[in-house]
């Protein structure tokens, strides 16, 4: 009988040793399961985000380009507007050369 009782307490503990390790096994589980489900929503998350600031820069490119173009545009006026200035700057003065001319028939002017 010492036998038999030897050999089942054995089993007994043998079954405790696999019982504990299979709990600790299932606790590592769930631990790693939980973080790997923290990490999936924090990738989903982010996805999310570079989405959003995809479709901002996308959106944004349009409005770049037409910014650029007004600027261009607004580069030109300011040509013409200098060129305009300058000719309406050199028409003043042969106004008033021509107004003293012949107003005041200033000698060294023919």
């Amino acid at each position: 009988r010492r036998g038999q009782n030897s050999s089942s307490s054995s089993a007994t503990h043998q079954a405790q040793s696999v019982t504990t390790t299979l709990l600790r096994t299932k606790e590592m589980m769930q631990q790693e399961l939980e973080r790997v489900s923290t990490l999936n929503t924090t990738i989903n998350d982010d996805g999310a985000l570079l989405n959003d600031a995809k479709e901002e820069h996308v959106g944004m490119g349009g409005t770049m380009k037409g910014a650029q173009g007004a600027m261009r545009k607004l580069g030109r006026q300011d040509v013409r507007d200098a060129i305009i200035l300058r000719c309406a700057l050199v028409f003043y003065w042969i106004v008033v050369v021509y107004v003293l001319w012949t107003r005041i028939k200033i000698p060294f002017l023919p």
